[in-house]
């Protein structure tokens, strides 16, 4: 295992959940920043830490969302991130700042996304990741182009998973975060999570190799 991953071990869901909100807001409160940026990332996994981080976190105010990655579709659609991030977090005091689906192209909506970043954050503080079975992180899925871009803060990436065309973070954004968090739970998550210990080469492998820390939080045995 990278001496550079941190691993919190919880008893079950709910459990890992609860870690991360704590220590998402342990973050938040010993932060004297103005504005706190936190990535979030969509999928069921991180359902229940989002409801705690909106109930518990004591200035939304201060705290500006972005997200991760998204499906190339509008917001108002099931599959999109964006709908999930905002059911918690849009009729908050906290900034949310939307992916924005316009119907032209991904690639250009990925570079609106960008220059709305830019614009909005000056330091990207947390980022709050699930990892797939095969070992995706955000829409960096293995074989995919967009795992090879070392240029680019966001990007389209042809996945051809529910939707041809994802936008996604790059790793040049997500190695310069402060503290990325995994939240990895469920039975579904045993084997990928053997081989990210055994220093295995996937996406999130990467990520963990680029980075000096990243913490995973996690239910299963290891």
């Amino acid at each position: 295992m990278s001496e550079s991953l941190i691993v919190y071990k919880a008893n079950d869901h709910l459990e890992a959940s609860s870690c991360l909100s704590n220590l998402v807001i342990n973050d938040i409160d010993s932060s004297k920043k103005e504005s706190y940026s936190i990535g979030l990332s969509g999928g069921n996994t991180p359902k229940i830490a989002y409801s705690m981080l909106s109930s518990d976190i004591k200035d939304l105010s201060k705290i500006i969302f972005w997200t991760v990655d998204d499906r190339w579709l509008p917001k108002k659609d099931d599959n999109s991130n964006q709908k999930l991030i905002n059911s918690f977090f849009f009729n908050s005091p906290a900034k949310v700042l939307e992916f924005e689906y316009s119907s032209s192209t991904s690639s250009k909506d990925a570079k609106d996304y960008t220059n709305k970043l830019e614009e909005n954050i000056k330091d990207f503080d947390t980022v709050i990741l699930g990892i797939g079975e095969d070992g995706h992180i955000a829409s960096l899925f293995p074989g995919t182009a967009a795992v090879h871009n070392n240029t680019d803060l966001y990007v389209s990436n042809e996945v051809n998973i529910i939707t041809k065309w994802r936008v996604t973070a790059t790793y040049k954004l997500l190695t310069q975060v402060e503290k990325v968090y995994f939240l990895v739970t469920g039975e579904n998550k045993k084997e990928i999570l053997s081989t990210i210990l055994d220093d295995g080469k996937t996406p999130a492998n990467k990520l963990i190799n680029d980075r000096s820390e990243t913490i995973l939080i996690t239910d299963q045995a290891i």
